[in-house]
């Protein structure tokens, strides 16, 4: 994965095998000119070249390998390692000699599955600290077709912030852009109508959601993946539950039957139907299926694991389930340490707190709170950060403590002026 100039290479052999420049120059090459190679001042000929892959006995072939090849090669084989936690060092890396060698093209394809990479763990904090780098790469590269990808994450971004309005917005614009230029990108034209209806389906606009959604229908022939074809039905099944449309049972049996042999799908499906019910008339029946998604989703994959009861562990607190709520964060708490992530930590001593506060233990809310917040600190925006110290503002009120609930009140209108 190490990315090396032909200068380095040389080098490199050369002290391995305990050369000195005046063996491997000999009378055909100066000492002074070897030297200005190995670090990289000038680029050597084709015969030097030759001369030294035959002195040092190494493959020429190695040798040629320029910089641009290498980062091609390492990014197709980043994806063959396993370890996911590993592909933010190998990207950072890579990235780094991309831009240095100014192949933006390239730098822009990493920025973008780094970026990837921190929205799939829910990193917000990494990902605001490099949408300045990847606008900035967006635009060297001048491709159209790159602004439309940086749309879509940027869209993502903001969505995993909950700034669902302003996520849309990049969303329609990506849908706008491709559907007026008569583009036969289908995968990206879905992806942009359906990122925009779940946008304003979180924003609670139902309807104008549903009437984006339903665009979809015109592209399902167009679609070659089941699981993404179940997406889209499944989002229509929600929204038939937000809209009180009798189609829900057509949706889900389709949504449902396109993923019968993915078990994690069906258990999000299920998770998204009954927190759909809350509040509707379908209410009596959101429990069941909330239920139903805890039981079926596989829990030997830690990762996606809690990923996914995060937001079941919410939906319990916010429909009284509490008890439920406990039980099920004791065990991602263990999970999310096992995997030391810091998001997955934090949002683990965040509910612990709030599950706790129905018991009456103050000192452990407190505890629990504080633990989070220092992890927050750290890895959570300012607007994650400002809500934080308004939430310890009130639980301080409220317990009588007065002094405690003016700090953090105060760090909380001393943060509002920076956001």
């Amino acid at each position: 994965m190490e990315i090396l100039s032909i200068g380095e290479k040389i080098k490199r052999s050369r002290i391995y095998k305990g050369y000195t420049l005046k063996d491997v120059c000999s009378d055909q090459i100066s000492i002074s000119k070897m030297s200005c190679i190995e670090n990289g001042k000038i680029v050597p000929e084709d015969w030097v070249i030759k001369l030294v892959a035959e002195r040092l006995e190494i493959d020429i072939e190695y040798l040629t390998k320029d910089i641009k090849e290498q980062l091609k090669e390492n990014l197709n084989n980043i994806f063959s390692n396993s370890i996911k936690s590993e592909h933010e060092k190998m990207f950072k890396y890579n990235l780094e000699y991309a831009e240095e060698y100014r192949y933006y093209s390239i730098a822009f394809n990493i920025m973008h599955l780094l970026f990837n990479y921190y929205l799939d763990i829910r990193d917000v904090n990494s990902c605001q600290g490099y949408t300045a780098k990847y606008y900035n790469l967006c635009g060297k590269t001048g491709e159209d077709s790159n602004r439309l990808i940086y749309y879509i994450d940027i869209g993502r971004y903001l969505y995993m912030g909950n700034e669902y309005f302003q996520a849309a917005s990049y969303f329609n614009n990506v849908r706008k852009d491709l559907i007026l230029n008569g583009s036969k990108d289908y995968k990206m034209i879905t992806n942009a109508i359906y990122q925009e209806a779940n946008c304003y389906l979180l924003i609670k606009k139902y309807e104008k959601s549903y009437e984006i959604v339903v665009k979809l229908m015109e592209y399902m022939d167009e679609l070659n993946r089941d699981d993404y074809k179940a997406e889209i039905y499944n989002l229509l099944a929600v929204l038939c539950i937000k809209v009180n449309n009798d189609k829900f049972e057509e949706y889900k049996k389709l949504s449902l039957e396109l993923c019968e042999d993915n078990v994690r799908k069906r258990a999000i499906f299920l998770y998204r139907y009954g927190s759909a019910m809350i509040g509707t008339k379908k209410s009596e029946n959101a429990y069941e299926y909330i239920g139903k998604a805890m039981d079926l989703y596989p829990d030997e994959d830690k990762f996606g694991y809690v990923n996914f009861m995060i937001d079941v562990i919410q939906t319990l607190i916010d429909i009284k389930k509490i008890d439920e709520a406990r039980e099920l964060t004791d065990k991602i708490l263990n999970y999310a340490i096992d995997l030391d992530n810091h998001v997955f930590i934090e949002k683990a001593y965040y509910f612990k707190a709030i599950t706790i506060s129905s018991t009456e233990k103050f000192q452990m809310v407190e505890m629990y709170m504080n633990l989070s917040l220092d992890i927050l600190l750290k890895i959570g925006t300012k607007k994650q950060v400002y809500n934080r110290y308004l939430e310890l503002g009130n639980l301080y009120y409220k317990n009588e403590n007065t002094p405690e609930a003016l700090k953090y009140f105060s760090f909380a209108i001393k943060l509002s002026e920076k956001l």
